[in-house]
């Protein structure tokens, strides 16, 4: 077990050090404060530090209702351009430097030299191992991924990114962390684009694929999406969308489909979709698929649609993509 020297929870009002005081630096260190916690924003580059109140303000006004507040939020952060003196006495340095895969490796090579072992040490790395950036660490067992989604003072879900060397009380206290800030850990091993952007670029990908070949526009692409796959996504998640409209038996017969007709191994029926049609949990219809259901399917119908009509006549009302402006 990793012997955390403040227990297996964050310290309430604890000291934090943000390394990079970029966009996703001044985000990051902005969040902690408005939670209470003490933060050191460090960058090597003054003018970045010098600006910080005037691109945090706006950042914290989101976060708070009244001016003070979020004059008392900008007071919790102090900027110090040396990084021997911002992080002592901290209980996690979290790095946002630029997406340099050397450059984050000597930030944390320096960190590993400067830090006591019990001081966890964080990256908000979107795309390289966390293996990779802790090539030059002696210590490399503290260190966890951090990953927000942007806009991370807005969207709750933060990725926990783990290692093979990443003990497994790391990961729990990396979710409680999250929860201290409200927001929603979601833990998963490194890999090429983690699990957000890993699902979110499988989608991608196909409607890349669907416009080179000309087979839609964006306009209808957008639309068959926002106004279909979105609210559903939305409100439940891919896997209990799926419970909630269509068998296990269609699911599988469609992916069978589309690997036959394509030959392409992504749509190859998987061993996990068998095994709910072998074991007859075909979702919400026969009280269980990837979830249990505890009301019967009537019930469970009846909310359902409850909810995707209310979603969607938010969705006319506000007309957001009218108000964006675009064209």
């Amino acid at each position: 077990m990793m012997a955390f020297g403040f227990g297996t929870h964050p310290p309430a009002g604890g000291r934090i050090c943000v390394v990079g005081a970029g966009f996703m630096g001044c985000v990051i260190a902005t969040l902690y404060a408005r939670h209470g916690y003490e933060v050191v924003l460090c960058d090597s580059q003054t003018v970045m530090l010098d600006s910080y109140a005037e691109r945090a303000r706006p950042i914290a006004a989101t976060l708070a209702d009244d001016t003070l507040t979020v004059e008392a939020i900008l007071d919790r952060v102090s900027t110090e351009a040396s990084l021997k003196t911002a992080v002592a006495g901290v209980f996690m340095v979290h790095e946002a430097v630029q997406e340099v895969l050397e450059t984050k490796q000597a930030v944390f090579e320096e960190l590993d030299r400067l830090c006591p072992p019990d001081v966890v040490l964080a990256t908000n790395t979107s795309s390289f191992l966390i293996s990779d950036i802790a090539t030059g660490m002696s210590r490399r067992e503290r260190m966890v991924g951090i990953h927000y989604i942007t806009p991370a003072h807005i969207i709750p879900v933060i990725e926990i990114i783990h290692s093979a060397f990443t003990p497994p009380e790391l990961v729990a206290w990396g979710r409680a962390f999250v929860q201290s800030i409200d927001h929603v850990g979601v833990a998963c091993p490194e890999r090429p684009g983690f699990l957000i952007n890993k699902i979110q670029f499988a989608m991608l990908t196909e409607i890349y694929r669907l416009m080179d070949e000309g087979l839609a526009s964006r306009d209808d692409i957008d639309a068959a999406v926002r106004l279909s796959l979105g609210p559903r996504l939305a409100l439940w998640g891919p896997l209990l969308t799926e419970d909630l409209i269509v068998s296990k038996k269609t699911a599988l017969a469609v992916t069978e489909s589309l690997f036959h007709q394509t030959g392409d191994e992504n749509y190859a029926g998987r061993k996990v979709l068998r095994d709910l049609v072998d074991q007859g949990h075909l979702g919400a219809a026969t009280g269980q698929g990837w979830y249990r259901f505890e009301d019967d399917v009537d019930q469970v119908t009846e909310e359902r649609d409850r909810q995707l009509r209310a979603l969607l006549d938010w969705l006319r009302e506000a007309d957001p993509v009218e108000r964006l402006n675009v064209r």
